[in-house]
């Protein structure tokens, strides 16, 4: 499951993907949570990075409200779930990143950890999207795919977010869809790292530089 990211270093999405063009200005963004908006690159040919509303709403909900359950997207069943098999077909998106958090330890004494890639570069998540609303009143909404934890993410839960290099980022947005669930992968453990920090982050109102800082972990005394 992935249920909050950060993308601390927008300005560096540009670099490192430069065939996606940057909207103008974008907040640096520490804490990211579900039903807010993140930067996303859809499978059309503008190449345009855009925001979309976490929480996929599909074509055919009452109201705003499913996205909160919508949040992420089991692999391997994309094709069947009616809510995910359209957007499979034909909306399929990136969503930009450099972090995700998740966390460990007793139901009252959780502790956030932080995963990035070594180098901490900005990444993508596979995602989908859909269009959701009356004509005059548009809002469109974005899924994160999951699938199997890699080593490094296996004590902490049993899914991990889907994250693509630069040749699986190419046919998740643009390949059939078999050449595109082929592309759903755990991420390679030993690209990774994952620190500990601050508690704050249990707050989904907490949006400062501090919660990609590293703290010091926790001393167990038994």
């Amino acid at each position: 499951m992935c249920a909050r990211f950060s993308l601390a270093g927008p300005e560096r999405i540009a670099g490192r993907y430069p065939q996606f063009t940057m909207p103008k200005h974008w907040p640096k963004r520490y804490n990211v949570a579900p039903t807010q908006d993140v930067l996303a690159a859809r499978n059309d040919q503008s190449r345009e990075i855009v925001a979309l509303r976490w929480g996929l709403v599909p074509f055919w909900a009452k109201d705003l409200s499913i996205g909160q359950t919508m949040i992420n997207a089991r692999a391997e069943t994309l094709a069947e779930k009616p809510a995910f098999r359209s957007a499979l077909q034909q909306r399929r998106c990136v969503i930009f990143a450099d972090g995700f958090y998740e966390w460990t330890g007793p139901k009252n004494k959780r502790r956030p950890y932080r995963f990035t890639l070594e180098d901490e570069a900005p990444f993508t998540f596979a995602g989908l999207w859909e269009r959701w609303g009356p004509k005059d009143a548009k809002v469109d909404t974005c899924t994160i795919v999951t699938c199997p934890p890699n080593e490094l993410l296996a004590s902490f839960h049993d899914r991990m977010p889907a994250i693509l290099d630069d040749a699986a980022l190419e046919t998740w947005l643009y390949g059939d869809v078999a050449e595109a669930l082929g592309t759903i992968i755990p991420y390679d453990a030993r690209r990774m790292q994952s620190v500990p920090v601050t508690p704050e982050m249990n707050r989904t109102t907490f949006d400062e530089p501090s919660a990609i800082e590293p703290i010091a972990a926790p001393i167990s005394l038994f």
